[in-house]
């Protein structure tokens, strides 16, 4: 039999970097793929839980002799990324009474690292 020779030897590297640019390429896509998602659910529990609050007190300064608990519990049941979190409320009211007329009313919500406010005053 014939020796024939490769006019490439198996122990040459060329094109190696090629192989491990394109694989440290796709890494680096993969990577900045799945930042980009969290980002994008975390500006959308942001967005959710400050609709909750402004919805919640909308709803309250339109009918002051309402729980704010319960409103904000009942808008919390529509978002799909709060509807089975635990949610803390705080209500403050200047002056002190939360049903008259002129009286301004904050409501502060916080669920995990997101925070929201909404204030308005009652009618």
């Amino acid at each position: 039999m014939r020796n024939v020779k490769s006019p490439r030897s198996l122990d040459s590297e060329k094109g190696s970097i090629l192989l491990e640019a394109s694989g440290f390429v796709t890494l680096v896509f993969g990577l900045l793929i799945t930042l980009s998602l969290n980002f994008f659910d975390l500006e959308g529990r942001q967005l959710g839980l400050e609709q909750i609050a402004r919805n919640a007190t909308r709803f309250y300064l339109l009918h002051p002799g309402s729980d704010p608990l319960t409103s904000v519990t009942e808008f919390q049941a529509l978002d799909e990324h709060f509807a089975d979190e635990r949610v803390d409320v705080t209500i403050r009211c200047q002056p002190t009474d939360c049903l008259a007329s002129g009286t301004l009313i904050w409501l502060e919500l916080k669920a995990g690292e997101n925070a929201a406010q909404a204030f308005g005053v009652i009618p």
